[in-house]
């Protein structure tokens, strides 16, 4: 972003751009207080249709004179009686229109006309009142203010429509300050090597077209500037400061994460797998949380990122095996039931899935608590890419020969799954939860289907979680998902709020 506004400073192309958007922004402003004065005179004409005569006599006359005199927004303005009289207010209309008249009517009420010189566009608003008819000559506004003090010829506007061109500005000396060539009034312009810089519709019979010359563009280059430079320093600021509050809220986060993980505030919560068709649990999935000292429940999604940047994601994750052996085991020891029919999936990195310490710490941990291989499974999380197949299939072949099973997470919404499971010969892919959402449309069933049938082929279990209500578990039985997860289940606890309906 930084880089982009440096270089906007220096390139013609972009101050440019920057000249027509904030052109095109003005103009429409422009646009909108002409179309306000005339609402303005319409309300007017609302209460001066009362105060006529409707005879044209002196009596309206003066009527009109002071309408015209005290009310800005007219510049003329005259009635036709019903006898085809016209009077006015006595503005010499001979030396204001150009001859022939030309005229683009962009409403029943609203035309455009050009000036006896041809070089200014006169908005007139015609009006059927009580008794007769009124023709209001809007007062012309100034340039924009991109314009205002540019050069007698440095700019151009036409209005085009039913073959008519209309100018605003100087055109004969337009010919060698834009175009340098001679103009032919009231001839189509597309035809010239220079482009408008501004084209725009107006109503739905005109076109408004802007020429300028180079050095309009040099001196608004110039002139915004100091205000670019301003506005570079103090975006450079601002990034200076989110830096460095990112890198000061970065070091603090890892050193609290360390001190977390050294007085064992990494907490596993469990949350059910289920069998749907027999509505009994085979498994629980084991997902991280971060307890603090005062008992709050800090969510994965606020520390998780950052342990996986500076790699704390391995010594947090080689902590919570050995944490939910400890449950484990305390399971067997409770209800005298050893081993543990059901299995504990936790989720590792793709770092930790890549080297050899995940064997030797399961190793350790079973012999440990003399636990069976079963009890485990590991969830291979894709947040980030897998680096090398080759380490990461050892390590894989190896869980397989201990008997533990690899699953593939999050499914349609990882890097790699499918490469993954070839690879790696995963046993379970696990369904995204962002399709099960979604499984009561069409097209939502017709993914988990494709998913199912894949999985078949490739003789693979299938968990589906992120499951909140009846209709998707239905659903995703339909469609041949027998294993579930989500919070129409269960939700995830800590250890002793599940272990209580363990063997429901």
């Amino acid at each position: 972003m930084i880089i982009g506004f440096a270089a906007l400073l220096i390139s013609n192309n972009a101050n440019k751009v920057l000249f027509k958007y904030h052109f095109k922004y003005a103009e429409n402003q422009r646009i909108e207080q002409y179309f306000e004065r005339v609402r303005a005179t319409s309300i007017l004409l609302d209460n001066l249709q009362y105060e006529l005569n409707y005879t044209c006599d002196n009596q309206d006359i003066d009527t009109l004179e002071h309408a015209s005199y005290f009310n800005a927004e007219i510049r003329r303005l005259s009635l036709r009686t019903p006898n085809g009289i016209t009077c006015g207010d006595m503005v010499d209309t001979l030396n204001i229109y150009a001859k022939p008249k030309q005229e683009i009517y962009l409403n029943q009420q609203i035309s455009l006309i050009a000036n006896t010189s041809k070089d200014r566009t006169i908005i007139q608003y015609h009006r059927q009142i009580l008794k007769g008819f009124i023709t209001v000559d809007i007062t012309p506004q100034d340039p924009i203010s991109l314009l205002k003090n540019e050069c007698d010829g440095c700019w151009l506007q036409t209005v085009e429509g039913n073959g008519i061109i209309l100018y605003t500005g100087n055109a004969n000396r337009a010919e060698s300050k834009i175009f340098n060539s001679p103009l032919q009034l009231n001839k189509d312009l597309t035809d010239q090597v220079v482009k408008p810089i501004l084209s725009m519709p107006l109503f739905d019979n005109a076109w408004i077209k802007y020429y300028v010359a180079d050095n309009v563009i040099q001196h608004y280059r110039e002139s915004i500037r100091p205000y670019l430079i301003i506005l570079l320093c103090s975006l450079t600021l601002i990034l200076l400061v989110l830096m460095h509050r990112r890198f000061h809220n970065g070091k603090m986060l890892t050193f609290l994460l360390i001190k977390a993980l050294k007085q064992n505030r990494l907490i596993p919560f469990y949350q059910p797998i289920v069998n749907a068709e027999t509505n009994h649990i085979c498994g629980y999935e084991v997902l991280m949380r971060w307890e603090t000292k005062k008992g709050k429940i800090i969510p994965p999604d606020v520390f998780i990122p950052e342990a996986e940047l500076n790699g704390l994601i391995v010594p947090m994750t080689v902590q919570l095996i050995e944490t939910v052996a400890k449950d484990i085991k305390r399971l067997e020891v409770q209800h005298s039931i050893a081993p543990l029919p059901h299995y504990f999936s936790i989720n590792v990195s793709p770092d930790l899935i890549q080297s050899t310490a995940l064997i030797n710490v399961i190793k350790m941990t079973l012999n440990k608590f003399k636990l069976q291989p079963h009890n485990f499974s590991f969830e291979l999380t894709e947040r980030t890419p897998i680096s090398d197949f080759d380490k990461a299939k050892n390590v894989c072949d190896s869980l397989n020969e201990l008997g533990i099973q690899v699953k593939l997470d999050d499914v349609g919404n990882g890097y790699c799954d499918f490469l993954a499971l070839q690879k790696l010969q995963a046993s379970t892919i696990k369904i995204d939860k962002i399709f099960v959402k979604n499984i009561c449309d069409h097209n939502g069933m017709v993914i988990i289907e494709s998913i199912v049938a894949f999985a078949d082929k490739a003789e693979v279990e299938v968990i589906a979680e992120g499951i909140e209500n009846r209709e998707q578990a239905s659903a995703l039985l339909r469609a041949g998902v027998k294993y579930h997860q989500g919070y129409y289940y269960g939700k995830p606890a800590p250890f002793d709020k599940i272990k209580f309906n363990l063997f429901e």
